[in-house]
């Protein structure tokens, strides 16, 4: 029944932490004014409506113009879930086993176990998250592959154009490529309601290319910018040179609770089925849509 692969030596009491893989996880969902709708338990409809030649000649006559279009998007979410279960008896050749309470009835996970499997659960959960939101394709195979991420939305909806391999030389130049290609309509917008979504590396590359500059790359307060945009690393590409412009709360997440991302459970089995083994259980739901692609610039 052991579901845990050991391939830890004991040593003793000096070591006490599990030192965890750094994870690039749940940067989306993190993004200040994505529209994230919560409680959605089964589907959640999107109005989107458009006004356009409304404005005609003077008359006497009321004559409609029928200028406004009212079309609408679904959120409907998909349930994910973590299911990892621990035995006992696969913690007693590890150097965990020093902290576990004496006696077979009052044994126990030690803290420090629980600690790191559960930031690890978590860490990872975010960051197979942030690539399901970018990256799901529902006619995959995947298991997961219940609903479109942004990626394959934006493909065949957005204002697209081709990237190419970016590098310190040029990443400034498919930036600007990608800012080229919003509508004008987008433009108008005030630069804090827009994002530009790029990868880590992008994003380096970008801090390098300031530096050969010569210009400082402390990034002000943090946040770096694009003409006052705020350029936002993500790691839910697919592609390291993708670039995504577009208006913060055109992008939906759907989920029921957005704490469900951060919380996991651990139920002890020798309370319930009698097992010497403890569980740990993670549920949450998710779907993603973006109300208007042909208002997006997508570099891929």
């Amino acid at each position: 029944m052991a579901n845990i692969n050991v391939t830890s030596t004991y040593a003793g009491d000096a070591l006490k932490k599990y030192i965890l893989q750094a994870l690039i996880g749940g940067e989306t969902l993190g993004t200040n004014g994505i529209s994230v709708l919560t409680n959605v338990k089964y589907k959640r409809k999107i109005k989107k409506l458009a006004a356009s030649g409304v404005v005609q000649a003077g008359s006497c006559d009321f004559n409609s113009t029928s200028g406004v279009t009212i079309t609408e998007a679904v959120l409907e979410p998909c349930p994910f879930k973590i299911n990892e279960q621990i035995c006992f008896e696969d913690i007693y050749n590890t150097w965990d086993s020093a902290d576990m309470t004496a006696g077979l009835n009052a044994e126990n996970l030690p803290q420090t176990l629980v600690d790191g499997l559960t930031t690890a659960y978590i860490g990872q959960f975010a960051k197979e998250v942030e690539e399901m939101i970018w990256q799901n394709n529902k006619s995959g195979s995947g298991g997961t592959d219940c609903f479109d991420g942004f990626e394959y939305i934006l493909a065949t909806g957005a204002v697209t154009g081709a990237t190419s391999a970016a590098t310190v030389s040029n990443v400034v130049t498919l930036l600007n490529k990608a800012y080229a290609l919003l509508p004008a309509g987008v433009l108008k917008k005030a630069k804090s309601e827009l994002v530009i979504f790029v990868s880590h590396k992008l994003l380096s590359l970008y801090e390098m290319n300031l530096a050969t500059q010569g210009i400082n790359t402390t990034i002000m307060g943090g946040i770096p910018t694009l003409y006052g945009i705020e350029i936002k690393a993500v790691g839910g590409f697919s592609d390291d040179d993708n670039i995504v412009i577009g208006e913060r709360a055109n992008f939906y997440v759907g989920t029921d609770l957005e704490s469900d991302f951060n919380e996991i459970k651990m139920l002890d089995m020798r309370q319930t089925t009698g097992d010497e083994a403890v569980r740990f259980i993670m549920k949450a739901k998710l779907d993603v849509a973006v109300a208007y692609p042909a208002e997006v610039a997508f570099l891929f």
